[in-house]
């Protein structure tokens, strides 16, 4: 079977088709420890798939019921750092596709849709396993992954924010759960997701600013502990705001405070 796989990941664009089986196997895979099937085989599969709209209905349905029923993406998630990792962020990245089909054209029921919107949240408030790339097993990532869920979320024209002070917090949690600053562009990628708030609407540009304002201060602070982790957090802080700034550069009203915030930081150095 993993032959036929192979050979559909070298199939021509918009040329793919799946058989159910070929679908059951794939979704089975996405926890596999092997880099090769999991990341190169089976999820690149899987985004082809959405992307070139290859799967039927019920294979779609297939996918949503695993997704749904399954709730792999909070598979061992409060037990030690192990393998189950994989098969959370990876189960992240296939809500993230699922999400972006559901924008352009409906296959999620109300309920489902609501699910996976409180989900991409709630993962990144769990998960505490951070490594990224894992020596003979490949990438973990799941700030990263877990972030394109939440832009899958904060992009979507279905999603309502209830509380957007709440909503940002979280961006407070994962900072307090931090060990280490982040090597392979976690920040980034968490920016990002934000950034597609701001870019849709969701955030109000005063509700942000006295955000990033907050916690920047927040940063400083703990930094005058002149311990290691604080030096690891203002650094992260700093790489998303540099994102911010370059990413919302049609945003004035927010590029500027950003800018001000980078600058302090600068200005130490003078």
């Amino acid at each position: 079977m993993q032959n036929e796989l192979e050979n559909l990941l070298h199939l021509p664009k918009n040329q793919l088709s799946f058989t159910d089986q070929h679908v059951y196997i794939l979704l089975n895979n996405l926890g596999s420890i092997d880099p090769h099937l999991r990341d190169n085989l089976s999820y690149s599969l899987l985004a082809r798939g959405f992307q070139e709209n290859s799967f039927n209905k019920e294979q779609l349905r297939i996918i949503i019921d695993f997704f749904i029923n399954k709730k792999t993406l909070f598979h061992q998630i409060t037990e030690p750092e192990n393998d189950a990792v994989f098969l959370r962020t990876f189960t992240a990245l296939l809500g993230a596709l699922i999400l972006a089909m559901d924008s352009d054209q409906t296959v999620l029921t109300n309920d489902e849709r609501q699910t996976m919107f409180n989900w991409s949240i709630t993962y990144l408030e769990l998960e505490k396993d951070y490594r990224s790339f894992v020596k003979n097993k490949g990438w973990a990532h799941s700030i990263a992954h877990g972030s394109d869920f939440l832009a899958a979320t904060l992009q979507h024209p279905k999603f309502i924010i209830q509380d957007q002070i709440d909503l940002l917090n979280l961006i407070r949690t994962i900072f307090n759960n931090m060990q280490t600053t982040f090597v392979d562009d976690e920040e980034k990628r968490l920016a990002y997701a934000f950034f597609q708030g701001l870019k849709t609407q969701k955030f109000s540009t005063s509700t942000f600013i006295e955000f990033i304002n907050e916690f920047n201060t927040e940063r400083y602070q703990k930094l005058a502990n002149d311990n290691l982790l604080g030096w690891h957090q203002l650094s992260t802080w700093l790489a998303m705001l540099q994102s911010w700034y370059f990413l919302l550069e049609k945003r004035p009203e927010l590029q500027v405070p950003i800018a001000n915030l980078i600058k302090k930081y600068y200005d130490a150095y003078k």
